[in-house]
């Protein structure tokens, strides 16, 4: 009876995990010439984002400042990426809360980027106040939007 309650124990946690991995979903993002479609998406922890379509596009989430420091606009504790040049990519399962932006390096001069939001935007609020300008300030428009 022992080994039973343990049997019965380890089924159903491993049934826990996997029907956890089931449900997630993955999101597919488009890249249509020098826009992502859609730009913005709201997500669930534990959620994978897709991107197609990448024929000469990059996604990445790391952006050069003037001065070529380098930054990340996505949540403490998070992971961010850079896909190859023209290869579409998935991300590993996105499992910390808030907002990760990303663009396309050569097409980030006509404002080519997107907004990822994956559960609560814990974040936003910081992102905001670096007072962001140009392309940067539209996702973050489009993130506040998206949120309200």
């Amino acid at each position: 009876m022992k080994y039973g309650k343990s049997l019965t124990s380890a089924l159903i946690g491993a049934s826990v995990l996997f029907s956890s991995a089931v449900m997630a979903e993955n999101h597919v993002v488009q890249a249509q010439v020098t826009a992502f479609k859609p730009m913005v998406i709201q997500i669930a922890p534990g959620d994978t984002v897709s991107w197609e379509n990448m024929n000469g596009h990059i996604s990445n989430t790391v952006f050069t400042n003037k001065d070529q420091s380098k930054t990340e606009y996505i949540p403490e504790g998070a992971t961010g990426w850079t896909s190859a040049m023209g290869e579409n990519y998935g991300t590993e399962p996105l499992t910390v809360e808030g907002v990760y932006l990303y663009k396309c390096d050569p097409h980030w001069g006509a404002g080519m980027g997107g907004v990822i939001i994956v559960g609560e935007p814990t974040n936003l609020e910081a992102i905001a106040a670096t007072k962001p300008k140009g392309a940067l300030k539209r996702l973050v428009k489009k993130a506040q939007k998206a949120v309200k």
